[in-house]
C-alpha cells in the first residue's frame, strides 16, 4: 500500500492508496508526547489523523504532495507530518553521523516528495534538504524529490 499525504483540493486515484487530505487536519501536534509514552502510536486527538503511525507502518511508500511554501511544505502537510511522530520511538541514536529517533517499526518505507508551484533554485536546495532530513528521520529505505509546475504535471508524470 502507498500512503499519499497531500494539500490539494481533491485527489482521485485508482489503486491501493491510503489518501490523507492534509487540509482536513485541524489539530496541530501539541508536543504532549502521549503518542510516545501514554498511548504509543496513538495521537491524543481523536480524529482521523490519530493513527498515522500505524498507517505509515503498513505502507511500502509514503508520497507527500505539497505546494512549495518558501522552501518548505505547505503548513497543512507539515501539520500531518508532525502528527506522524508516533511512527518513531522517543529514544535517540546516532545514525549517519547525526542524532535521530530510534525506529519503532521494522519496515522501511520509500519516501517520495513531490513539490509544485513557483520553485527557484534556492527553493530546490531547501526542499531537497528537507526531504532528505525526513528520509533520515523516518529511517526510510530511499527517497526521491520532484519539482513540478502544478498538480496536473504531477498527475501526468507520476500517476499515469
Amino acid at each position: 500500500m502507498k500512503t499519499i499525504i497531500h494539500d490539494l483540493k481533491k485527489l482521485d486515484l485508482n489503486g491501493d492508496y491510503y489518501i490523507v487530505d492534509s487540509k482536513k487536519c485541524k489539530n496541530n501536534c501539541i508536543g504532549c508526547f502521549s503518542c510516545w509514552i501514554k498511548h504509543p502510536k496513538k495521537c491524543l486527538f481523536k480524529d482521523q489523523f490519530n493513527n498515522m503511525a500505524d498507517k505509515i507502518s503498513k505502507s511500502d511508500e509514503v508520497i507527500m504532495i505539497s505546494r512549495s511554501r518558501y522552501g518548505c511544505y505547505d503548513s497543512s502537510v507539515k501539520t500531518v507530518l508532525e502528527r506522524c511522530i508516533g511512527y518513531l520511538l522517543p529514544y535517540f541514536r546516532v545514525y549517519k553521523g547525526m542524532i535521530h529517533h530510534v525506529p519503532r517499526y521494522k519496515n522501511r518505507i520509500k519516501l517520495t516528495v513531490l513539490f509544485y508551484g513557483d520553485i527557484d533554485e534556492n527553493d530546490k536546495k531547501c526542499l531537497y534538504d528537507l526531504a532528505k532530513a525526513n528520509y533520515l528521520n523516518f529511517n526510510a529505505s530511499s527517497f526521491s524529490v520532484g519539482y513540478y509546475k502544478d498538480i496536473e504535471e504531477i498527475k501526468n508524470v507520476y500517476f499515469n
